[in-house]
């Protein structure tokens, strides 16, 4: 009893460590965000003062709304095109018998090895070779292209996992064919890793300043991360951090206001999609 006693005492402090190391850079950030915008105070001297001003200036500056604008369009049209494409490639190779789909499968997956970032020179020469720098619709393909494998060893777990192959058997006796079968079985029942898919790429390609950085170079064209870059100084102007701070939560507002929504989905997509079929 003694020794539950003690494991479980050093694990609730272990969790309460780990979780104030957590919460540190949060808690900093969001009493930065609540000063004054010329408020220098050491920011270890949390909330000890409460203004909304960082807040509209960082506003304003960002210009918010077509700032989200365009980080809904890059994202949704990202996003949409990834579930088109891991849906019919995740559903043909949990499909596949024998060595082929196990050889598809091994394919994908080892896209999951290489990094975007570790290929980001061959694909910056690509998108000037196509013209397509500046536009939005260079991100859009590299975001596709770099969540695609993650994305269909998910489905393709999932569907094994979670979805009879007597229901497509039934459908096909009924004389329905492939594409309807995938359209109105198949697919309804694959919602929890569709979901888990939009939130698990959603939120880095949401999120993403690197390959923004590289090719939106535009102020009209900017997303939300990019407009950082608005409160960042140089080597003649300090960086405006309470300012940079609110314009971080502004920023993650839409995102976190769709994850409360579908959090229920994601939780029951990861485990699911997780047992091996």
């Amino acid at each position: 009893m003694k020794k539950n006693t003690k494991s479980e005492i050093l694990w609730t402090l272990g969790i309460a460590v780990f979780f104030v190391i957590f919460l540190s850079p949060l808690i900093i950030a969001l009493s930065g965000s609540l000063r004054e915008v010329k408020d220098s105070t050491s920011y270890l001297n949390l909330f000890h003062s409460f203004s909304l001003e960082s807040y509209g200036v960082a506003f304003g500056k960002m210009n918010y709304f077509r700032a989200l604008g365009n980080s809904i369009l890059v994202t949704g049209i990202s996003v949409l095109i990834l579930v088109i494409f891991c849906a019919m490639a995740g559903y043909a190779i949990a499909r596949l018998k024998g060595m082929l789909g196990g050889f598809f499968q091994i394919f994908f997956l080892a896209g999951m090895i290489v990094s975007a970032q570790m290929s980001i020179i061959p694909m910056y020469r690509i998108v000037n070779a196509l013209h397509m720098g500046n536009t939005i619709a260079a991100p859009i393909a590299l975001y596709v292209t770099s969540a695609l494998p993650f994305s269909i060893f998910l489905y393709t777990n999932f569907i094994k996992s979670g979805v009879p192959y007597v229901l497509e058997e039934a459908a096909r006796i009924d004389g329905a064919g492939t594409v309807y079968t995938f359209v109105r079985i198949v697919a309804p029942l694959t919602k929890p890793a569709l979901t888990s898919i939009v939130i698990t790429q959603g939120v880095p390609i949401w999120n993403d300043f690197f390959f923004g950085m590289l090719f939106l170079s535009a102020p009209e064209k900017k997303t939300l991360p990019l407009t950082m870059l608005n409160f960042i100084g140089d080597m003649e102007n300090a960086t405006q951090w309470n300012m940079l701070f609110a314009a971080c939560f502004l920023s993650a507002i839409p995102i976190l206001i769709i994850y409360m929504f579908l959090q229920r989905y994601f939780v029951s997509g990861l485990t699911v999609g997780a047992v091996k079929g």
